[in-house]
């Protein structure tokens, strides 16, 4: 029998403590914004600020280890599940079989997804480290955002200036009556 008295309370103090939760995650985000995220106070920070100041601008990507840490454990734990499978049997009979292709195969299926995914992550590595160098170039750190979706600060940081378009000069006829 369900106990209304019992689990009600529960959940009344559940949705409580959610909407505890809530409103100090929206005070914690407007400090950040105002304590930690400005670029001009984190001169002020020590090193632990420096470090939530850097984290909180993505001035580092921590996703690099994170996908390495997973790597390692999906290809050991697909080679563990093959292993295993050699000890196994289901309806069909022996699962050895399926264990050896699932230990061969298995690492190399989780290579290949893990590469792909690496290879998102080094680009996008890349292009934060052609845009510090084109700031570094330009001398100023207030250098265009080459991220802008409109192409003007690209060429801007590039040097290049768009001409004003002006209208061609118009053919001269020919006359056929010459």
């Amino acid at each position: 029998m369900y106990d209304y008295a019992l689990y009600g309370s529960s959940l009344n103090t559940l949705g409580t403590l959610g909407l505890i939760a809530l409103v100090l995650a929206i005070v914690a985000t407007v400090l950040a914004f105002i304590f930690i995220v400005p670029a001009k106070r984190r001169d002020q920070m020590g090193k632990f600020g420096k470090f939530l100041h850097d984290t909180c601008n993505f001035k580092y990507l921590i996703i690099e280890k994170i996908l390495q840490a997973l790597y390692i454990f999906a290809t050991a734990l697909t080679i563990l599940i093959g292993f295993f499978m050699l000890f196994c049997t289901d309806w069909n009979g022996w699962m050895g079989g399926k264990g050896i292709l699932l230990m061969i195969l298995g690492p190399i299926g989780v290579r290949v997804t893990y590469e792909l995914l690496m290879m998102a992550v080094l680009a996008v590595k890349n292009i934060i480290s052609i845009n510090n160098k084109l700031r570094n170039q330009n001398g100023d750190a207030a250098a265009p955002d080459i991220f802008s979706p409109d192409m003007s600060n690209l060429k801007d940081a590039f040097g290049k200036k768009e001409a004003p378009v002006q209208a061609a000069p118009a053919a001269p006829q020919e006359n056929d009556a010459q």
